[in-house]
């Protein structure tokens, strides 16, 4: 006479319980048949709101109890002592294995993703797996972590396709418009002694233009002071820009190129301050200050960043170097477009202006530890500063704008690699720098 077990029935219990609750959260579940060596079946993720399936799969293990409480279960937990040899299968799979356990007398149903938690080699050393009652039930919230663990099942060896997810990529680009007519006059004085004469008569000097020859180009009007000091008279004239910026002579190029610079270096020199050395624009320090703040919305969010910060050794009061964010500028001529590539970098100081002695090991200490997060955080501060919003006050030369994020359809959920950012980012951040006085 053939039989049926309690246990057979209590597992088969557990497994239409399981495919019920999957179900109900909007993902598919398929049993295995007679055959099953140790998975119960396949669950194919699916986007709920599309109904759109993926071809993504996780392989899932049910162990069902029918009643009574968990090995070592507490109002916030219990454990799953695995068996050497169902473990060696598991972690044997080519794809994602996720271990569900089920009790019919509650109905309550916990997950946990095998790969990820044996990969602590302690976990595998004692081969108990440790269930979190919230952050592991089965309900709607446990769709993201689902669709995570495919994505971090991925290593060297295994090919895992991307995430069917909408995602935006930021760029470094803004797009940069500039006038369309340019200043020209003629000069009989050399840079230097232009530059002499200017600050003989006001003392400040105006850094928006360019010598060649005997020639001043700027796209301010130098018919009127101060360059009209330093001009021959009646020699100002205009000339489209258009002639340069559209030219395909590299030495017209590059002429346009380092006008753009000076033009930007201009309309910034109140707040920022350029780096010969390094070629890069940084935050200056208020005299007598320590550090300096800077408000701003960025992709998401109103925010703001300590552009300049300062640090200084335990028990003692005196900074000992500053930290000052900082990008390099580069002007690029894409599709027939001109844009301002922007890098972000950072300027270490030992009083506010000049370089740190020890800004080398400083700069390579933070690009270490530096994230996608925070080199995002910094690139949306500078795009906040240069896209300036319209001012009845002031005349900008070149006038920056955002470029649209590109939608891709496939990406990686932003869970994944924000495991270690979001709020622990400053705290790393400011970490890595105290580590180097």
């Amino acid at each position: 006479m053939k039989k049926l077990s309690e246990q057979q029935i209590i597992g088969e219990r557990g497994v239409h319980l399981l495919g019920g609750r999957l179900l109900s959260v909007g993902l598919s579940f398929q049993p295995n048949g007679p055959l099953d060596a140790g998975i119960d079946g396949f669950l194919e993720l699916r986007d709920p709101q599309s109904g759109e399936v993926r071809a993504q799969w996780i392989t899932a293990q049910v162990k069902t109890q029918k009643e009574g409480r968990f090995t070592e279960e507490t109002d916030e937990s219990f454990s799953y002592l695995c068996r050497q040899e169902d473990l060696d299968y598991w972690l044997g799979s080519n794809v994602p294995v996720v271990l569900f356990v089920a009790r019919l007398s509650d109905e309550r149903i916990f997950w946990k993703a095998l790969h990820n938690w044996f990969a602590d080699a302690d976990h595998r050393r004692r081969r108990k797996v440790v269930f979190d009652k919230t952050k592991d039930a089965l309900n709607e919230t446990a769709l993201p972590g689902l669709a995570a663990t495919v994505a971090s099942f991925s290593a060297p060896g295994r090919v895992v396709p991307s995430t069917r997810i909408a995602e935006a990529l930021n760029s470094n680009l803004l797009k940069v418009s500039f006038p369309a007519k340019t200043h020209v006059a003629e000069t009989s004085l050399s840079y230097s002694e232009v530059r002499e004469a200017l600050v003989e008569r006001y003392q400040s000097v105006p850094v928006d233009w360019i010598l060649r020859g005997k020639r001043i180009y700027s796209f301010r009007d130098i018919s009127m002071p101060p360059f009209r000091d330093v001009i021959e008279e009646g020699s100002e004239e205009t000339v489209d820009t258009v002639e340069w910026s559209e030219s395909d002579g590299d030495d017209t190029r590059r002429l346009f190129v380092e006008l753009l610079n000076k033009t930007l270096s201009e309309m910034v020199r109140e707040p920022l301050a350029y780096w010969r050395g390094g070629r890069y624009l940084f935050w200056k320090l208020g005299r007598g200050k320590r550090s300096r703040g800077y408000s701003y919305r960025s992709f998401e969010k109103n925010t703001s960043r300590d552009v300049v910060k300062s640090y200084k050794r335990k028990d003692d009061d005196k900074p000992s170097y500053f930290r000052h964010d900082a990008f390099h500028a580069n002007f690029v001529r894409l599709a027939g477009e001109w844009y301002l590539a922007v890098e972000p970098t950072y300027h270490f100081t030992s009083d506010g202006y000049h370089e740190s002695r020890y800004a080398s090991e400083r700069m390579s200490g933070i690009k270490r530890l530096e994230t996608n997060q925070s080199v995002r955080g910094h690139m949306g501060m500078w795009t906040a500063f240069l896209v300036r919003q319209p001012d009845l006050l002031r005349d900008d030369p070149l006038v920056f704008t955002t470029v649209p994020a590109l939608g891709l359809a496939f990406g990686v959920p932003d869970d994944l690699w924000r495991e270690n950012e979001d709020e622990d980012e400053k705290t790393r951040m400011e970490k890595a720098q105290l580590e180097l006085l």
